[in-house]
């Protein structure tokens, strides 16, 4: 197949990006020709594909407007007004560009490709695919649902700032437009009702599909039994950005009721403030700060070995689509608790914990279960072997990639009929 691409890549860069980096090189190999279209200061994948003698880039720098950006983009309304027509400049370049190079005879595109993000043009006659990273509008829903929270360690003015920045966002003018997309892939079946449900997607327009893990980098350790570790209580690791969804409050107020009920907890939270400011508020009050670590960033590189000095991670994220942190981190052995909402929840086997709800007493619960089952030990904990085997079977990057190549062909092929 000849498909033009777009999107987010780079395998340096954090879960979805790193993800479609993998997805790219292993479509090449398989003998399929890409064009990747983008801004170069924006995403350039050459430094990860650009070697294959299938690929080809094509630089779409929309010259005055992201100059003009870069110059005002601190100015308060200029800056965002700037924003607004350097993205929709770019986006129009994008199409002509994939346009010119369709029309030409000899470089007919089978489809469009979107990656990480919804297809906000179209190319006539070219079927579109939307490889999201979610349905739109999770981060804005969790800031008016949690407005009491972004109130407190925001202030009133910032909390209303993001509350109407939210509504703008699920406005109709605010969402994506859903029509130039033919075929949507998320990462979970939360995400797929979510769509269905709260946006009237057809379920066949949907498909399910996790994001690649690369299983060389994330590996099972000897010391993912928590075992080795002069400290004999349980270690547990967040790892992601510090943004309402993502439920820091739960996470801390479980662990400091399990650590007043007498459970011995080691805490790191690695992941820097995003979005709303303020949030290391609820880090600095943590009532038991000796328990707990703060590190605000690691290179990817780096993140299995921090996977590796920890017992568990505890992802309870509300609205997550598919959280990869939660897939290495089984990958390398360590069974994981996710929310009630979060679509890595279609993907856990008997060592990992799907939370029934959204109570600090409930992850309290679990933390202290976990404890209990590292202290005993053997089948109480469980083998890695297992969290591995899960990893294996469902985030291969050759077993993920067959299935994204099956359903670009079928798109493909139903693409003379309406979709």
């Amino acid at each position: 197949m000849r498909i033009a691409a777009t999107g987010f890549v780079s395998e340096q860069a954090g879960s979805v990006a790193s993800a479609n980096a993998l997805f790219l090189r292993d479509l090449l190999a398989r003998g399929h020709q890409i064009d990747f279209f983008s801004k170069a200061s924006f995403v350039d994948p050459r430094p990860a594909v650009g070697e294959h003698p299938g690929f080809r880039f094509h630089d779409c720098t929309n010259g005055m407007a992201d100059r003009f950006r870069r110059r005002v983009e601190r100015i308060p309304l200029v800056g965002f007004a700037a924003g607004r027509w350097d993205c929709w400049s770019y986006v129009d370049l994008l199409r002509a560009r994939m346009e010119r190079e369709h029309r030409a005879v000899s470089r007919a595109f089978d489809l469009i490709l979107w990656l990480g993000d919804y297809a906000w043009r179209r190319v006539d006659g070219v079927p579109q695919v939307s490889f999201v990273q979610g349905p739109p509008g999770t981060d804005a829903r969790s800031l008016l649902t949690r407005f009491p929270e972004v109130r407190r360690v925001a202030g009133l003015g910032t909390a209303l700032k993001f509350a109407l920045l939210a509504r703008v966002r699920l406005s109709r003018p605010g969402l994506p437009p859903f029509r130039r997309t033919d075929h949507f892939i998320v990462g979970s079946g939360q995400s797929k009702r979510t769509l269905v449900e709260r946006y009237r997607i057809p379920g066949e327009r949907v498909t399910t599909l996790p994001y690649p893990i690369d299983l060389n980098l994330f590996r099972l350790e000897m010391n993912a039994l928590g075992l080795q570790s002069p400290y004999s209580g349980l270690r547990i690791l967040w790892l992601g950005r510090v943004v309402p969804r993502k439920r820091l409050d739960l996470f801390l107020d479980g662990a400091a009721l399990a650590i007043r009920d007498g459970v011995d907890l080691r805490l790191t939270i690695v992941g820097g403030i995003g979005l709303v400011p303020g949030y290391g508020k609820l880090i600095a009050a943590f009532p038991f700060p000796e328990r707990l670590e703060w590190i605000r960033s690691v290179p990817r590189a780096e993140v299995p070995a921090w996977l590796h000095r920890h017992d568990v991670l505890c992802q309870p994220s509300d609205e997550e689509n598919f959280g990869s942190s939660v897939a290495e981190a089984q990958a390398c052995g360590l069974p994981v608790i996710v929310g009630r909402t979060n679509g890595n929840a279609d993907y856990l086997c008997s060592r990992d914990t799907h939370l029934a709800d959204d109570r600090p007493e409930t992850l309290a619960s679990v933390f202290r279960d976990y404890a209990e089952r590292k202290r005993i030990g053997g089948e109480a904990w469980g083998d890695p072997a297992g969290s591995r085997a899960l990893a294996e079977r469902e985030f291969a990057v050759e077993a993920v990639v067959e299935r994204l190549e099956e359903m670009l062909r079928a798109v493909d092929v139903a693409s003379g009929r309406k979709l």
